[in-house]
């Protein structure tokens, strides 16, 4: 106060609120004073700036540029035969001739005379730091077959990386739908795809695609790392196809074969019932025998896009890749949003009762009796074993738990195999969502 009358004097003293008005047009002309450019700012600042648009010169420029590193870069990149001389050259200074090629070793001096014989352009793989990262604790040599396929992984990887790059349009290291519909495009002539109609490509490279999107774009930002699709196991998945001797159970198992390109393909073609290239829902009621209920079928119209009420391949698509693999931490944050109907991020015990009286009427029309509602709503947070209070969540540690509450059975079957565990411990046959069950006598044929 003695501060307040040195400065106004006689005069009365300003009230709070008339004070912290005043600062805060002085922090308003500050801002606005301060700002480059702009004489008079006011408002929110920017957060975000589109991306500056440059001209054809410009791109032109810019992709000859990293065209021109590419090049660079895969003049590094050991060949073959240039593997198998480095192959030999390690056969030639390991240690302990007699025993097993794979199983010889070298030591760190054997690592430099093979490093200063070769090449230069092997040189880069003969770091120190490479040495120590396949030494173990207690020994001073490392085996050759280690390393070896330690390289050959290496140069895969950064093969891989340049084959990648040269569909990033905007060479900002994220491929886009379209670059990647290229890019399978063009590998097809490499796979096994010989059963696989030319007619069908454009369907088969939509498919392939769609794999890659619901798995390393969950935010669906509409790109994906090229370092995130070089270290997935869908890229190796993909290039199992190369091997023209694949037998016929991997071909079957495997998502980019034409098998099962025209397996998902085909569902779609036969939900579509009125022909006209979309699925409604009463269509989408009938997938996997029509053991889904109408709760969870509208929800999935709810929650994802939709062209005027009906779900297009590619929401069909993400549909099955979920039901399909739904222990996958993507598949339960899909499957996730579509239970969590209060949109609060976690499922309480009227959520659960909510969509297990939908499977309860299912049991009934199907002739089964159905268990209190109570008992396995307390046995699905039990499984679950929630942090907060009878709230189970779909994020962090607890993520993995939820496997057990989404899918105790085999990942072919559907998100209301949540229950499946239940009906063993009531000796019931549990009718789920969708898919087949089976009592313990297998007495029960497919729903």
């Amino acid at each position: 106060m003695e501060l307040l009358r040195e400065k106004f004097g006689d005069a009365p003293v300003p009230s709070s609120a008339a004070i912290d008005h005043e600062t805060f047009n002085r922090l308003i002309q500050t801002n606005s004073s301060s700002a480059p450019g702009s004489s008079q700012r006011t408002g929110i600042p920017k957060f975000f700036t589109n991306r500056r648009t440059t001209s054809h010169l410009q791109q032109l420029l810019q992709r000859e540029a990293y065209d021109a590193f590419s090049d660079q870069q895969a003049d590094n990149v050991l060949s073959g035969d240039e593997l198998d001389m480095l192959w030999d050259a390690l056969i030639f200074d390991a240690t302990d001739e007699e025993i097993a090629q794979e199983d010889r070793r070298i030591t760190y001096t054997d690592y430099c005379n093979i490093k200063f014989r070769l090449p230069a352009k092997f040189h880069q793989y003969f770091l120190p730091s490479t040495f120590l990262r396949l030494l173990k604790e207690g020994q001073n040599t490392i085996s050759i077959c280690q390393y070896f396929n330690y390289l050959m992984r290496k140069v895969s990887l950064f093969q891989g990386r340049l084959d990648l790059g040269a569909y990033d349009a905007d060479c900002d290291g994220y491929l886009t739908e379209d670059d990647l519909q290229m890019y399978i495009e063009d590998l097809i002539p490499q796979m096994n795809l010989d059963d696989l109609n030319e007619h069908l490509h454009k369907f088969y490279v939509c498919t392939a695609v769609r794999k890659f999107s619901f798995f390393l774009d969950p935010m669906r930002i509409g790109k994906i790392s090229i370092t995130s699709i070089l270290l997935s196991p869908i890229l190796t998945e993909l290039f199992e196809l190369r091997d023209r001797d694949l037998n016929a159970d991997a071909v079957k198992t495997n998502w980019f074969s034409a098998y099962s390109s025209l397996r998902v393909y085909g569902q779609y073609l036969n939900l579509d019932m009125d022909h006209n290239g979309m699925l409604s829902r009463r269509e989408l009621a009938k997938y996997s025998s029509g053991t889904f209920t109408e709760l969870f079928t509208d929800r999935v119209f709810q929650e994802y896009q939709t062209y005027g009420g009906e779900m297009d391949y590619k929401a069909f698509l993400d549909f099955v890749l979920a039901m399909e693999n739904i222990q996958t931490p993507e598949a339960i944050t899909y499957c996730f949003r579509l239970l969590d109907i209060n949109s609060c991020g976690y499922l309480d015990d009227f959520v659960l009762g909510y969509f297990f009286k939908g499977v309860c009427a299912k049991m009934v029309a199907f002739g089964h009796e159905t268990p209190p509602v109570d008992d396995v709503i307390n046995e699905i947070i039990d499984m679950a074993n929630p942090k907060t209070y009878r709230q189970i969540r779909c994020q962090g540690k607890s993520k993995p738990k939820l496997h057990w509450v989404f899918a105790t059975g085999s990942p072919s079957r559907t998100v209301a195999l949540w229950f499946r565990l239940i009906g063993e411990r009531h000796g019931l046959m549990m009718v789920a969502v969708a898919g087949y069950e089976r009592d313990p006598c297998n007495r029960y044929q497919q729903i």
